[in-house]
């Protein structure tokens, strides 16, 4: 479904249609309301008793009950009002809650391209602002669509019962409040979409100034953030004052077509229909319930604005729930696997229509238990290469085997299940060490494998300076551990996994010295008997490799081991040359 153009109608019935899981709320919420509009109603027909009988004709029984009449049907107005706006609230929140569930199960389903193409900030403030705002279209525009309108018709079928001719004068407001609403369809529309998009900026530029504020210090980036911000936080100011704009007129526009007619019935009665003293009591009961009928028109004359906004979010968050999740044709089950890897011919390119490939005809083979180490210069497509290998990405051309099958042929899961990842952006999670560690094998929890990684990976050498061991709640991207720290607890949960192919994608490119020594032998330790694919940019942590692929333009261009490369002189040996010599120049040597 287009997010541009889409089908008001069937967006809004898909979005009632998440009230059906909450009947019994449903049904008690409007009876309540109901009773609401009823209540409030009674008001407008007691007027006439209270003027005629307690004061025209000061009728007994009228002064001594109208009181107790008047307080009681106060006391069960706000008796009906509490109960009916809080089974609302409630029904409002299920269904934000029902809405949240099912973009979010939808979204992590979601293959990588969609994520190449939507930042994290964006997704964020669909679960959050869009999500939200879709209980407008629910829970406020349910509330006016039945208590209003209820309450509308009370109006009009006491207005009906005292002067029938004069209420007819009414419907030459019809067709102003039916022109009024089609108008503002299509501008609420089009201005809640401008406005969801401009949150979605804003989001996007507050996760940035979070993620990088100690670049933003050190480089005295906090103007341009500014500016950045504040171009965001302007585009959605000036689309929420034309939005407002728009609503803003709505009831006035509406009171003029409405008070022209409340102004002919006050004429009407003064000059044509004044019988006696007792007209006195149906006029005011009359003219309070043109009044009152004021209130309900002008909310259901709004009830449009609430509905476009609703729509709209919920069509932002449709859109997520329908999204095509990560395609897995694969039937085969994979339990175990020799790890024996090759590459045949394999193209791959993000866009399909760009005219320089990332990968072009690739072609090796990794044995069981090997070790092959990937090198080049930034944009080589080295990480590339190892997305293929996970499926997070289809090669166009060519394809690549696990124990002699595609990998396409294997359930998805199954085949991840058999390959542990570590990388330079270690990921953690605001969770604990342990926690971490056994990241998606908590149902598997073996005291003895946790230790044995936590050994294994020397988390051991820091865990007990942390006063809470292993229960250490490591922060937002594990931000209270240092690099060397975050990374063994990532070796960690590669090891407690023990899976037999094992991908390092520059795993020790960021670390001191020091945190290095402690990585690089917890990867040995972690190597050990696996299929192992290493990106390296430093060419010392690769040099025992069994194999050393140099990819330049997405090709191999070199094969061998270390040696062997060395003693050809190519794009290799000149790698190594130049690293050398930064070395003993005392530079360090980063990127990819």
């Amino acid at each position: 479904m287009n997010s541009q153009e889409f089908d008001s109608k069937e967006v809004f019935k898909r979005l009632v249609a998440y009230l059906g899981n909450h009947k019994p709320i449903v049904v008690l919420a409007v009876l309540f309301m109901i009773l609401t509009a009823l209540t409030e109603a009674s008001f407008a027909y007691m007027i006439e008793p209270i003027i005629n009988d307690g004061f025209v004709n000061a009728n007994a029984w009228h002064i001594k009950w109208l009181a107790l009449i008047v307080l009681a049907l106060m006391m069960l107005r706000a008796v009906v009002g509490f109960v009916a706006n809080y089974f609302m609230a409630v029904l409002g929140r299920n269904v934000i809650f029902d809405i949240r569930q099912d973009t979010f199960a939808s979204l992590i389903c979601l293959p990588t391209s969609y994520f190449d193409a939507n930042s994290s900030a964006k997704n964020v403030s669909k679960l959050i602002y869009d999500a939200e705002t879709t209980a407008v279209a629910t829970t406020d525009t349910l509330t006016i669509l039945f208590k209003d309108s209820v309450a509308s018709m009370a109006f009009i079928g006491l207005m009906l019962y005292i002067d029938w001719q004069l209420t007819l004068a009414f419907v030459i407001s019809v067709p102003f409040l039916v022109g009024i609403t089609r108008y503002s369809n299509k501008r609420f529309r089009r201005t809640s979409k401008e406005i969801q998009d401009s949150m979605g900026g804003i989001a996007d530029t507050v996760k940035e100034a979070s993620i990088g504020q100690k670049v933003i210090k050190v480089y005295g980036g906090q103007k341009q953030e500014v500016e950045n911000f504040t171009a965001a936080n302007t585009f959605n100011l000036q689309r929420n004052i034309k939005r407002a704009r728009v609503s803003a007129a709505i009831v006035p526009v509406t009171m003029l077509a409405i008070a022209p007619v409340i102004a002919l019935i006050l004429h009407y009665y003064l000059n044509y229909l004044r019988t006696g003293p007792e007209s006195a009591g149906q006029f005011m009961s009359y003219f309070t319930a043109v009044m009152m009928l004021t209130s309900p028109l002008k909310r259901l004359a709004k009830v449009n604005e609430k509905i476009q906004i609703g729509i709209t979010a919920a069509n932002s968050v449709f859109n997520v729930i329908d999204a095509k999740p990560e395609t897995d044709t694969g039937t085969i089950p994979l339990l175990s696997t020799r790890g024996e890897l090759s590459f045949d011919n394999v193209s791959f390119n993000y866009r399909r229509d760009d005219s320089v490939p990332v990968l072009s005809d690739i072609s090796f083979e990794i044995r069981p238990g090997q070790r092959i180490a990937l090198v080049g210069p930034s944009g080589s497509g080295k990480s590339t290469l190892t997305g293929l290998i996970l499926r997070f990405y289809a090669p166009q051309e060519g394809r690549i085997l696990l124990d002699g099958h595609p990998i396409d042929d294997f359930i998805l899961k199954d085949l991840r299940n058999q390959v542990a990842l570590v990388s330079q952006e270690t990921t953690l999670f605001d969770d604990t060490i342990a926690r971490n560690i056994m990241y998606g094998m908590l149902d598997s929890y073996d005291e003895d494998r946790l230790e044995a990684a936590i050994k294994a990976a020397h988390v051991d050498e820091f865990l007990s300076e942390l006063p809470d061991g292993l229960d250490t709640v490591v922060g937002e991207h594990g931000l209270r551990l240092s690099g060397g720290q975050r990374q063994r607890i990532a070796i960690a949960r590669a090891i407690y996994k023990n899976a037999p192919i094992l991908i390092l994608d520059e795993a020790t490119s960021a670390l001191d010295n020091k945190s290095e020594r402690f990585v690089q032998d917890a990867l040995e330790t972690l190597m050990k008997g696996r299929t192992s694919l290493v990106i390296a940019h430093r060419l010392s942590t690769i040099e025992s490799a069994d194999s050393i692929l140099v990819l330049d333009h997405g090709r191999v261009v070199e094969q061998g081991n270390h040696k062997k490369l060395l003693r050809k002189g190519g794009v290799y040996a000149g790698l190594h040359r130049a690293q050398s010599a930064k070395s003993k120049r005392g530079f360090f040597s980063f990127g990819r």
